[in-house]
């Protein structure tokens, strides 16, 4: 499915696509923005980012790549409003029950680079970006760094911008992950 998206964001091998690049730093913007609200573990900031209608999701194939099985045609990761404020809830509740630790424990950081917007219709954008996130935990000789390409599908006015759609194409790894990093 990310081949589709992927393919409908650029159906043409131009891509030098019309768009002002008053908009493209708008949108650029709010990525950086989104990321920030996540770091600093802003999370009812960033529910308000999302969209009634949106959806998360991310394929199978990466599940399998790190040795979860999934029956054929189920994905690792794919979730409503209704889902992803219920995970909101449980990331909220695992960090204010001893807000000192997770806040020393674990940093997590989130790099969003190569983004190329097209317009698909009005005020609404498909942007495909790349996310690197590196994570970092107290006594840990190294960071974990992970990469993924994000599809989005923005909607609204630029001051008033919300996620309607994303997939998250996480590159292979050998590492454990917390899938809740990738929001």
């Amino acid at each position: 499915m990310a081949a589709s998206f992927a393919s409908s964001v650029f159906s043409s091998p131009d891509l030098s696509l019309a768009l002002s690049p008053g908009i493209y730093h708008d949108i650029q913007h709010f990525l950086f923005r989104e990321a920030v609200l996540l770091d600093h573990r802003r999370f009812d900031e960033w529910t308000e980012l999302l969209a009634s209608d949106v959806v998360f999701r991310i394929p199978a194939r990466f599940a399998r790549e790190i040795g979860i099985g999934l029956p054929a045609g189920t994905e690792y990761f794919h979730d409503d409003r209704r889902g992803l404020t219920a995970r909101v809830k449980q990331l909220q509740q695992r960090t204010t029950a001893s807000p000192e630790a997770n806040s020393a424990a674990i940093q997590i950081r989130r790099l969003i680079t190569n983004v190329v917007v097209c317009p698909c219709g009005r005020d609404e954008y498909k942007v495909l970006s790349y996310l690197l996130l590196t994570r970092s935990g107290t006594g840990e000789a190294q960071n974990s760094v992970f990469s993924a390409e994000r599809h989005d599908h923005l909607r609204g006015s630029l001051h008033k911008l919300r996620i309607v759609r994303r997939e998250i194409v996480i590159d292979p790894t050998k590492a454990a992950t917390d899938i809740e990093m990738y929001f």
